[in-house]
């Protein structure tokens, strides 16, 4: 049913739009992500900071609504994504046009963070609707007016891409337009009619995030049977006539592993917080194993889960969704912890509420968990550079430690601390450590370099 997930990661190639000679203009070729989507990860990255800033406060107890406001927040990222990922293929992203479009969708995220921050879920949810109508629109836009990008011989210009590709990435326009208006359109703007003052109504939040996973998953179910379907008639057609690649999987990898990056580096904001010392080293180590665990956990040379078709690839999206949840909230709970919870002793306790030590056993389980999942997609390599544990193994063993991290939130009492901290600020970053250091033991994704 989604147009996004139809990941078509089959073998498919760009067909040049000319047969005879091009010349490119002459400057350097542009990197697979540029400075600009860069910037536009920033400011996603502070509206989910927003987002998770309410975490700070003892009394914050709607866990639901904090996960809803990144999930919009991170679909709203995701679907900008596609259509700077065929600005890649189609070589516009140097256009003045392109680049005023990434500018205003960073000007809708900004108005929904500001309406998150002040906690008027209604006006952000107008926001976000409009903002995604934005989104359909100028992927529309950019497929019935593609850009020519190259130049030929008589001076003339030309699209970077065939015109199988551009009639194959134009089908997903009407499926796009459905999906928005049956799975959020129609369900948020029910939240926002049946609400209560700023409040939106919660089934219909959930109903419109129930319809958008399902979307995802029967879209890509769909996509796999036609592959299926077509793979005798593939097999007749010649080298020339390939099916087209709709998105370029490498350009996907990058800009979710770098915004990955950015969220791994925020966590070291509670380091420079003022407060309890141990609970600042702790961030430091906990950001260094989340570091290495997203990173440095796989082979170099092993295959993730991008290449291996739509249904991994869909999956793996919303383990993203969920890492990228947890991550701020494993930020908020040290900022609590070295910012020291005296004046949460003061506070008078609302039920549902959890301490700082609690919330970062939650969230740091969550992230080990949900990391493991997805590297269990990805492929290690065969023979003698296969890992000493198997890929399985390695993700049982982070699966194992992450519930051990959830049981401390039960097994660890409140008033349990060292030098002002609670001790899960200690424990919860060594088993990381531990299991990050095991590893990539496993791996060799580090190697010590000898003279």
């Amino acid at each position: 049913m989604m147009a996004d997930p139809n990941f078509n990661y089959q073998s498919i190639q760009n067909q040049p739009h000319h047969e005879h000679e091009v010349t490119k203009d002459e400057e350097e070729e542009e990197p697979k992500v540029s400075t600009l989507e860069l910037f536009s990860d920033l400011v996603i990255v502070v509206a989910i900071h927003v987002v998770a800033t309410p975490l700070e406060e003892s009394h914050f107890n709607e866990f639901g609504l904090y996960f809803a406001r990144v999930f919009y927040l991170w679909l709203a990222w995701h679907m900008m994504t596609i259509f700077m990922n065929a600005a890649v293929l189609m070589k516009s992203s140097n256009c003045p046009i392109h680049n005023s479009f990434i500018f205003v969708w960073m000007a809708f995220i900004l108005h929904m963070s500001q309406a998150f921050s002040v906690n008027n879920d209604m006006i952000a949810a107008l926001w976000y609707l409009f903002l995604r109508a934005f989104e359909t629109a100028i992927y529309w836009r950019s497929m019935i007016h593609p850009y020519k990008a190259i130049k030929l011989a008589d001076g003339s210009m030309t699209l970077s891409v065939s015109d199988d590709w551009l009639k194959a990435m134009s089908d997903y326009i009407p499926v796009m337009v459905f999906t928005f208006i049956f799975c959020e359109f129609i369900p948020l703007s029910l939240a926002v009619y049946w609400g209560h003052h700023d409040d939106l109504y919660s089934p219909m939040v959930a109903t419109s995030i129930v319809l958008i996973i399902l979307s995802f998953f029967v879209g890509a179910v769909r996509a796999v049977g036609k592959q299926n379907g077509n793979q005798g008639q593939q097999q007749q057609m010649s080298k020339d006539a390939n099916v087209i690649n709709g998105f370029d999987v490498e350009h996907f990898e990058e800009r979710y592993e770098l915004i990955s990056l950015i969220f791994t580096g925020e966590l070291c904001f509670a380091a420079g917080t003022p407060g309890n010392s141990v609970g600042a080293y702790g961030v430091l180590f906990m950001a260094f194993s989340v570091y290495l665990l997203t990173f440095k956990s796989h082979p170099l040379n092993g295959v993730k889960f991008w290449a291996r078709g739509i249904l991994y690839s869909v999956a793996g999206l919303f383990l993203y969704a969920g890492i990228f949840c947890a991550i701020p909230a494993i930020g908020s709970a040290f900022v609590r912890i070295v910012e020291s919870e005296q004046k949460e002793e003061e506070e008078e306790e609302v039920e549902g509420s959890v301490s700082a030590g609690e919330l970062l056993c939650y969230s740091a389980g969550a992230f080990m968990i949900l990391s493991a999942f997805l590297n269990l997609m990805h492929v290690d390599p065969d023979g003698s550079a296969a890992p000493k544990i198997s890929l399985r193994n390695r993700g049982l063993i982070r699966i194992f430690v992450g519930l051990i991290i959830w049981s401390l939130s039960v097994l660890i009492p409140d008033k349990v601390e060292f030098q002002g901290a609670p001790l899960a600020s200690i424990v919860v970053p060594f088993l990381a450590l531990v299991t990050c250091s095991i590893e990539i033991w496993a791996v060799g994704s580090l190697k010590i370099a000898f003279e």
